[in-house]
């Protein structure tokens, strides 16, 4: 058992940054089909196939290591992204969730044994990813819509940061349903990341403070104990003073009688 564990955490080390790059060259596929827009068919057409190559991939990749599982249901239950990356298929309105279930779990597989830094670089990438998925998307959506205002990547894109930071100036917004629920998600999510992001710089604060805290309480301790110890260092003199000037009148006494 112990050896099909240490199997399954070689082969998941291994393979890391190779699916990390699976991830991004499907991010960069879905991407360059969005800005050819069917000007060229035969390459739409391939990127298609790189599409469904990358997702059998991670499909294989998720099985193998579900096979070699000690316990399959634990698997499950802390795989369930690696899980939704097999159960969506390949299919061209779900590539933005595809695009973003990749590469996060390629990011969690990359950090998955670096615990320390897992969760900044999870919400970083998480913000950065959220925010070019939705500009690439809305830009999908609204360019040759009749009335839409957002005609080019660039605008797509600042309508995205102003959305995500919850600023809205008003001079980009989207006018299709599809936009509109781009928007929905961008904003949802990007309510939650920045409250997760401000929680989690709070928190980190707080602990250096909690940490500076116990080194002062520390300190004072440290010199309450020093100052005891000077107290009863200083009473053992004064003891011991005490005791030579009741001591030495009797040795002069002795010493004058003896002669």
């Amino acid at each position: 058992m112990a050896d099909i564990a240490t199997r399954r955490v070689h082969w998941e080390r291994a393979t890391a940054m190779p699916f990390t790059a699976l991830a991004v060259a499907f991010l960069v596929s879905y991407v360059w089909q969005v800005l050819d827009h069917g000007r060229t068919p035969a390459l739409d057409g391939w990127l298609t196939r790189v599409d469904i190559v990358i997702w059998v991939l991670f499909s294989a990749d998720f099985l193998l290591r579900l096979r070699i599982s000690t316990d399959r249901r634990r698997f499950l239950r802390h795989n369930w992204l690696d899980l939704s990356i097999v159960v969506v298929p390949p299919l061209r309105p779900l590539r933005l969730l595809r695009a973003a279930l990749l590469i996060i779990d390629a990011v969690d597989r990359h950090t998955r044994f670096q615990a320390r830094m897992r969760l900044a670089v999870f919400v970083g990438v998480s913000s950065v990813l959220l925010v070019l998925l939705c500009s690439v998307a809305v830009f999908d959506a609204e360019r040759d819509a009749p009335g839409a205002n957002i005609h080019t990547l660039g605008e797509a894109a600042w309508w995205s940061v102003v959305s995500v930071t919850t600023v809205g100036y008003g001079d980009f917004h989207p006018v299709t349903v599809t936009g509109r629920l781009v928007a929905v998600v961008l904003m949802t999510v990007g309510i939650g990341l920045i409250s997760f992001t401000i929680g989690a710089v709070t928190s980190w604060v707080i602990d250096k403070l909690r940490i500076v805290d116990e080194s002062v309480e520390r300190a004072d301790r440290d010199l309450e104990e020093l100052v005891d110890e000077v107290r009863c260092l200083r009473a053992e003199l004064a003891q011991l003073r005490a005791e030579l000037l009741h001591t030495t009148p009797e040795g002069v006494c002795e010493l004058g009688k003896s002669r």
